[in-house]
């Protein structure tokens, strides 16, 4: 089993990414990014709540933590399914195109997921923005770029991968998650 990209010195994570390989790629980027950006905002609720105690925010912490783990575990998922697509290209049995389908939907379903997890963190860095001091306006407005950036990098994934899969059931359900994604609104929860 490979190492988790969150064992790699952001040197050596630089590195894998710029190497000759498929993998990491933009999704798991993408998902280490996010994952980034939330402990930003939670960086930005603890001062928030220094100046101000207040038990929401405390709240928004805690969702947005559970995020931040979702997000690492689905970059290091990125790359785990995409290494297994990768690899059931490379066979040639008389299971090999259900094989690959399955992998396509993995690399489908998992960016949709990490997006959905980005677009709960925009929610929450709505809700932060409006309790927060001025001083914390720049940690925001770059948490809520970096995350619309992320959620738009991570549909591309989706995109991209839906459109070798056969068309079915499986695929219907992940393109109306994937319209929701990229029109929804983040102004509701």
């Amino acid at each position: 089993m490979e190492t988790s990209l969150w064992h790699n010195s952001l040197l050596e994570f630089r590195n894998r990414v710029s190497a000759d390989s498929p993998t990491p790629g933009g999704g798991a980027v993408a998902a280490v990014t996010a994952a980034f950006v939330a402990a930003l905002l939670r960086m930005a609720c603890a001062i928030a709540g220094n100046r101000n105690p207040d038990p929401r925010l405390q709240t928004v912490a805690t969702e947005i933590n559970l995020c931040e783990e979702k997000l690492a575990h689905y970059a290091d998922e990125d790359v785990r399914v995409f290494d297994r697509y990768i690899a059931a290209r490379k066979l040639h049995t008389a299971s090999a195109k259900s094989n690959i389908q399955r992998c396509l939907l993995a690399c489908a379903e998992v960016p949709l997921e990490a997006a959905e997890q980005v677009m709960k963190l925009e929610v929450l860095a709505a809700e932060i923005a409006l309790n927060s001091p001025r001083f914390l306006s720049s940690d925001i407005a770059t948490a809520q770029h970096l995350l619309n950036a992320s959620r738009l990098s991570l549909l591309a994934n989706v995109t991209v991968n839906l459109a070798d899969i056969e068309d079915g059931s499986e695929k219907r359900l992940l393109l109306r998650r994937l319209e929701i994604l990229l029109h929804g609104t983040t102004a509701t929860r």
